[in-house]
């Protein structure tokens, strides 16, 4: 996507759908003034009614208020407001007719990249009076008014350039004085289209393009501009002058840059993030290629590097960098330098580099230029691995697409530290919620979350009139267990019960400890007869004696199994009557 001026515009973004709201929102926010989000017709409604945006973005399929609801009610209101829907149903010719016939502005497919939508509102409002730069001067160059909106856009405000020099915010070229530009205005009396580069307060420089008026008011000559950002921001004064040749390299570069630092939220592990960096590099310029070497202590290991026709980099640095070793035959070589230094290294002719087999193979398959560029960590002296790009062309760089390509490694280092946090993070999340979820002794489901999950099957039987069952069983004089062999035999007792029935138990079933040595079982989709033959399987499986525990271990199993007329506590209860009446049957029992 070429690179666009924010517009100075309110936006409101209507989308359900959180994955795409969150993608798309990110996105707009860097080309937007102002953007407010609503998840339904109604939201967005109110949010149009208090806010007064400039355009509205919608889906069609919404709850609470349909996108096509509001977008009626919308034009009802207020018909000149443009609205830019985003559908994934392309081919739903009744919706997309209805919204046509209500004045919608475009719609765009949300299979397409949020750039396409960005470009359609870009498009739409470039033109407009309302988002141009207006700029008088008098015949002398001096500001005699500049609009409040273009004074700060370059960072002032409209008092502190009142009579200022043009000079002050239009950069000389070369060949050509600023009075030059006036005098055109004079002799051409109005100018259609021009170009002009502006320099910001902040040194920056801005190409704008406009139109131009001049009139005589009196004895007052007076040149009357009007300026809107063209669609490609030239970066640097320099790439006006004569690099239009390398500009679209550089818009590449800018877009590949952007590109990796999504690929940082998308990507599951290091090695995809850095495969698919490494693989995406012929796609800026034919004849780029590379590789990349990671650093583990004071060693270049872990080469990352896709398979190029005839080009089997891997075989050739096979074995670790080892950076303090002077006398390996990869000592010279740009990357083990770079890395050695933190420093990029250049070589604009590989016929400088010592005699060795990498040297040879580049050499057959065309590469004429290699550069290696440290990816620093910030506030760390050393690097997270070393860039090195392959050009099969000479290859000249100046400073700015140095500092292109020090920004992307930098990224790439910044993606690897963050993409492991992440995985960390992840681990540490799902091991806490384990923890938190979990019985410490046995590994068993702990009562709090039983509770939950007994309150979410009730939920489901209820919707779908599905039966489900619940078993409570209790082990078998415990108390007389700790009592003669100690509570370390005790807890062996109870981890073995818990193994033993879970073992046993359908993968849809939850084992929970309820409580001492008490234990409750949810079976989901199980009437009371399957629930009957599960019981007696894990009874018999239970009291099977173990060759690590002095006791038999036998449980009385109690079995309810959920109607209508059963809240959560009467069913418990029902099946810990159940247990109990197998405790007076003789134990080792079931009961239901």
């Amino acid at each position: 996507m070429q690179q666009l001026q924010k517009l100075p515009i309110k936006v409101i973004y209507v989308e359900d759908d959180e994955t795409v709201l969150r993608e798309t929102a990110s996105f707009l926010e860097k080309h937007v003034q102002e953007l407010y989000i609503a998840t339904n017709g109604k939201e967005g409604l109110e949010l149009f009614l208090n806010a007064r945006p400039d355009a509205v973005i919608t889906d069609f399929d919404m709850p609470v208020m349909s996108g096509l609801d509001m977008i009626k009610e919308i034009k009802k209101r207020h018909p000149e407001t443009p609205i830019f829907v985003t559908t994934t149903f392309e081919n739903d010719t009744l919706h997309l007719t209805r919204a046509i016939e209500y004045g919608i502005t475009q719609y765009i497919s949300k299979r397409s990249k949020p750039d396409r939508l960005v470009e359609s509102i870009y498009d739409y409002f470039k033109n407009d009076e309302r988002f141009s730069f207006s700029l008088k001067l008098s015949y002398e160059g001096k500001i005699l008014s500049i609009g409040e909106k273009f004074a700060f856009f370059l960072g002032y405000t409209p008092e502190e350039l009142l009579l200022e020099p043009i000079e002050l915010l239009i950069e000389p070229i070369p060949h050509i004085h600023n009075r030059h530009f006036l005098k055109r205005l004079e002799e051409q009396k109005d100018i259609e289209y021009a170009h002009c580069i502006f320099r910001k307060r902040d040194g920056s420089d801005l190409l704008l393009s406009g139109s131009a008026e001049f009139s005589v008011s009196g004895n007052e000559k007076i040149y009357t501009t009007r300026w809107h950002p063209i669609d490609s921001i030239v970066k640097t004064n320099k790439e006006i002058k004569g690099r239009l040749v390398k500009e679209g390299y550089l818009k590449s570069l800018m877009k590949f840059h952007a590109e990796i630092s999504q690929d940082i939220i998308t990507a599951f592990t290091v090695e995809e993030f850095l495969l698919g960096f490494i693989e995406k590099l012929p796609k800026i310029s034919v004849g780029t290629l590379g590789f990349l070497m990671l650093m583990e202590g004071t060693s270049l290991k872990s080469i990352i590097c896709p398979s190029y026709p005839g080009l089997s980099l891997k075989s050739m640095i096979q074995e670790p960098i080892d950076l303090n070793d002077p006398q390996s035959e990869k000592e010279y070589l740009p990357c083990s330098l770079a890395a050695r230094h933190n420093q990029m290294v250049f070589v604009d002719d590989i016929s400088h580099l010592p005699d060795t087999k990498l040297k040879k193979m580049l050499v057959q398959n065309c590469i004429v230029t290699v550069i290696s560029i440290p990816m620093k960590i910030k506030l760390l002296n050393r690097p997270a691995g070393i860039l090195t790009l392959l050009f099969q062309e000479n290859h000249t760089f100046d400073k700015e697409e140095l500092n292109l390509w020090q920004n992307i490694a930098n990224t790439v280092a910044f993606g690897i530290e963050s993409i492991k946090a992440r995985l960390e993070r992840d681990a540490l999340i799902i091991k806490l919620d384990m923890m938190a979820h979990t019985d410490k002794l046995t590994g068993t489901i702990n009562r709090h979350r039983g509770m939950e999950l007994l309150e979410h099957e009730i939920k489901r039987a209820k919707r779908y009139r599905h039966p489900f069952s619940v078993i409570y069983f209790d082990i078998d004089h415990f108390k007389k267990i700790n009592d003669t062999y100690g509570h370390t035999t005790g807890d062996k007792v109870l981890v073995k019960a818990s193994e033993t029935i879970r073992k046993n138990l359908r993968a849809t079933d939850s084992l929970i400890r309820w409580g001492g040595e008490e234990f409750l079982i949810i079976l989901p989709e199980t009437s009371l007869e399957d629930a009957i033959h599960i019981a007696r399987k894990l009874r018999e499986r239970l009291e099977r004696r173990s060759a690590d525990i002095p006791v038999p271990i036998t449980a009385s199993f109690g079995i309810a199994t959920w109607r209508d007329d059963l809240t959560l506590d009467a069913l418990l209860h029902l099946a810990d009557i159940k247990m109990y009446e197998a405790k007076k049957l003789g134990r080792n029992r079931i009961a239901y």
